[in-house]
């Protein structure tokens, strides 16, 4: 069980694990991870346009273009990496979980492995 915090409108919310799941759960996180982190070579390396013509509008529309996927601080890339971040919390929260429960069960029955499989 995580510890308790304060939901929408002020109310006390729990959030519940039931410990047998976190290998699947940890399992799927870290699959996600993969896929974003491909995501992200790919559009590290071939999202980036380059004017098609010397004109002003090309020039103009390159940069608005890359500005909102690659360049500026809200382009779509800086989106995907906030979501990466959250699946990596998500990974070392899960990780967390397990390890607690193993300090309070005492008998260290469960065991999650870095691939997410149990032990």
């Amino acid at each position: 069980m995580a510890p308790s915090s304060h939901g929408q409108g002020g109310r006390e919310s729990t959030l519940q694990v039931d410990v047998d799941a976190v290998p699947m759960l940890r399992s799927a996180f870290v699959d996600a991870l993969a896929k974003v982190d491909r995501q992200l070579e790919l559009a590290e390396q071939e999202l980036r346009v380059t004017p098609w013509a010397t004109d002003p509008v090309s020039q103009d529309a390159v940069t608005a273009f890359n500005d909102r996927s690659v360049d500026g601080g809200r382009c779509a890339i800086e989106a995907l990496r906030a979501y990466r971040a959250q699946l990596d919390a998500a990974v070392v929260n899960l990780d967390k979980t397990v390890e607690q429960y193993r300090e309070t069960d005492g008998d260290g029955q469960v065991d999650v492995n870095r691939t997410g499989g149990e032990q």
